[in-house]
């Protein structure tokens, strides 16, 4: 990713005024990340990590501050903000918020093992039954992950289009959403939203870290489900692979077990996670590639499968 805002080392030590954190020892700023500005900080007492939200409301930032100080009473390993010598959590910059967060030790695999995956599956399950129920503040101020949500990215990304592609993509979002069922009485509570390896940091075959909460909203919980089953069962392999996901979801259970309601949708969870990335990439590539037509054949895969086929295939 472009850095969107270069920060200087005379802008970085008056923000570290306002901390018991120690003088600033030098700085760089991550490329990973797509959208905010991450800034590794080192003091004279540790690293730490700017997080700049470059396109985030106060309201917002207060959701996700809000839902980390829940999992650290919690005990859940993720980034965690860092107070300032007034007790309060965000600052501002240029009229944008930002957060201090603490530096988690570890590292980011491009490729994990079987143990790896089940760790991570775990803390999947874990943060849901921390987030179960939970609506913190300012959670409207989220995108949340709906049909009519979904919808409305599409509209907006199909217009950038100065051709008929727009209309055609359009079309098969439209047609992908209306065959979706996903009843209101599923449980919900606070998703990760983007639960995957580039978000998870590792020491040896456990998980350190948690990071990356930008997607974070209230929905139902078996979206985040839908996320890791997409990339784990289809998008990194050839083929659906069935087997993976009854491994994955088996996992999952050993930690928090799914209601009758939420298998039966799990199909669905999984379709709304395929269609909602499909939305946001409607127009633009990622990382070169054009993913919108490679997600949209692993709809026709699934929806060749069908709802009921799919549960017999993972749950029976």
């Amino acid at each position: 990713m472009t850095v969107k805002t270069r920060f200087t080392e005379k802008v970085l030590s008056r923000i570290l005024a306002e901390y018991d954190l120690g003088g600033l020892t030098g700085f760089s700023h991550f490329k990973a990340g797509n959208v905010q500005t991450n800034i590794l900080i080192k003091t004279t007492k540790g690293r730490f990590v700017l997080r700049y939200y470059e396109n985030r409301s106060e309201k917002s930032v207060r959701f996700e501050e809000d839902f980390l100080s829940h999992l650290s009473r919690h005990k859940y390993p993720c980034a965690m903000p860092i107070r300032k010598k007034d007790r309060s959590v965000m600052g501002i910059y240029r009229n944008k918020p930002y957060i201090l967060f603490s530096y988690l030790t570890g590292r980011h695999l491009k490729n994990i093992n079987d143990r790896q995956l089940q760790d991570m599956i775990k803390y999947l399950a874990l943060l849901h039954n921390i987030s179960k129920g939970r609506a913190p503040v300012n959670y409207t101020y989220r995108e949340p992950r709906t049909i009519k949500f979904c919808l409305a990215v599409a509209k907006k990304e199909a217009k950038r289009f100065k051709d008929c592609t727009g209309e055609r993509r359009l079309r098969v979002v439209k047609e992908g959403l209306a065959r979706l069922d996903l009843p209101e009485t599923l449980p919900k509570g606070i998703i990760h939203g983007d639960f995957d390896k580039a978000n998870i940091k590792f020491l040896g075959d456990g998980v350190s870290g948690v990071l990356d909460f930008d997607d974070a909203t209230y929905t139902f919980l078996i979206y985040d489900l839908g996320v890791i089953l997409l990339y784990w069962t289809r998008f990194y392999v050839k083929r659906f692979d069935f087997n993976k996901a009854r491994k994955v979801i088996s996992i999952y259970q050993r930690y928090r077990p799914l209601s009758g309601l939420e298998k039966r949708h799990v199909f669905d969870a999984l379709q709304l996670a395929t269609l909602m990335i499909m939305s946001w990439l409607l127009h633009d590539e990622w990382k070169g590639r054009d993913l919108f037509n490679t997600l949209s054949r692993i709809l026709d895969e699934l929806n060749a499968v069908g709802r009921d086929g799919f549960y017999k295939k993972v749950f029976q």
